[in-house]
C-alpha cells in the first residue's frame, strides 16, 4: 500500500496518523544509521587510515597484486645445477 492509501484509511483517527508519521521518521533515522554503520564496517587498512592490525580476519586475504604464475620448483639450487664448493685442504691457515 502507498502512504496516501494508508492515511486515507486512517483519516478518521488522528492518533493512528501520528503513529504512522512517527514510524516513518524512525525508519528514516534507522536507515541512515545503518548506512553509516555499513560504511564503517566496510573500511579496512587499504581504503582508510586504519592500521592493518585492525582488519577483520573473516574478510580473507586481499587479491594478489602479481599476475605471475607459480613455477612449481622448490626454492634454492635446482636439480642438475653444478655447485661451487671450496675443496678441503690438508693445512688450513
Amino acid at each position: 500500500m502507498k502512504r496516501e492509501e494508508i492515511l486515507a484509511l486512517c483519516a478518521s483517527n488522528p492518533e493512528v496518523i501520528a503513529y504512522i508519521i512517527s514510524l516513518e521518521s524512525q525508519i528514516k533515522d534507522l536507515t541512515e544509521r545503518l548506512q553509516v554503520l555499513e560504511f564503517r564496517l566496510n573500511q579496512n587498512s587499504r581504503n582508510s587510515s586504519k592500521p592493518p592490525s585492525s582488519d577483520y580476519i573473516s574478510k580473507g586475504k586481499p587479491n594478489p597484486k602479481s599476475l605471475r604464475k607459480q613455477s612449481g620448483k622448490k626454492p634454492g639450487g635446482q636439480e642438475g645445477h653444478p655447485g661451487t664448493t671450496l675443496e678441503m685442504v690438508d693445512n688450513p691457515d
